[in-house]
């Protein structure tokens, strides 16, 4: 049941991405929804629920996509194994928190993306990685200021266990 939670949560992020991701799209940016969710559960819970979720985040949008299977997988796992090496060192109440972990997992999310893309023989475009860096990392890190909030409200019920384990609380 804990950690169930936590799935419905990231499916969620998955559906907003895949399926409203197109019309939210700005400035021909589409949010990264999952990618978000993955670097506030590696803020707030740690670098083991960080680095699983975000694989298994990535590997629904692999599966999704079709192409480079495993490369969004790696990405996110590394964006939320990243998110959780600071967790026992931050506030975890710090607004400051979410954007510079906005900043650096879509920051290491797009390079670990390019660099997949490149190992695989795909050309890519420096140019056009250049152009939409910066809208991304606006737009996730924005993003990531709401919805690390709101798993924050939820951090309070699903905190984790000092034995290991996180418990599902009742106020």
């Amino acid at each position: 049941m804990r950690y169930w939670a936590l799935t419905a949560i990231l499916l969620v992020a998955y559906l907003v991405q895949s399926v409203l991701g197109p019309f939210l799209a700005i400035a021909g940016v589409v949010p990264n929804v999952v990618l978000v969710v993955v670097v506030s559960y590696g803020l707030l819970f740690g670098w083991r629920i960080g680095l699983g979720m975000g694989f298994l985040g990535g590997l629904l949008i692999d599966l999704t996509i079709g192409q480079l299977i495993g490369s969004h997988a790696l990405a996110l796992g590394l964006v939320g194994l990243t998110g959780g090496l600071v967790e026992e060192r931050v506030f975890k109440d710090n607004v400051l928190l979410a954007v510079l972990g906005g900043i650096v997992g879509s920051l290491i999310g797009q390079v670990v993306m390019l660099l997949c893309i490149w190992l695989f023989g795909r050309s890519v475009s420096l140019v056009e990685f250049r152009s939409t860096l910066l809208p991304s990392l606006i737009y996730d890190t924005l993003l990531c200021i709401l919805v690390y909030r709101q798993i924050f409200k939820l951090y309070a019920y699903l905190r984790p266990d000092p034995r290991g384990t996180i418990i599902l609380r009742r106020r």
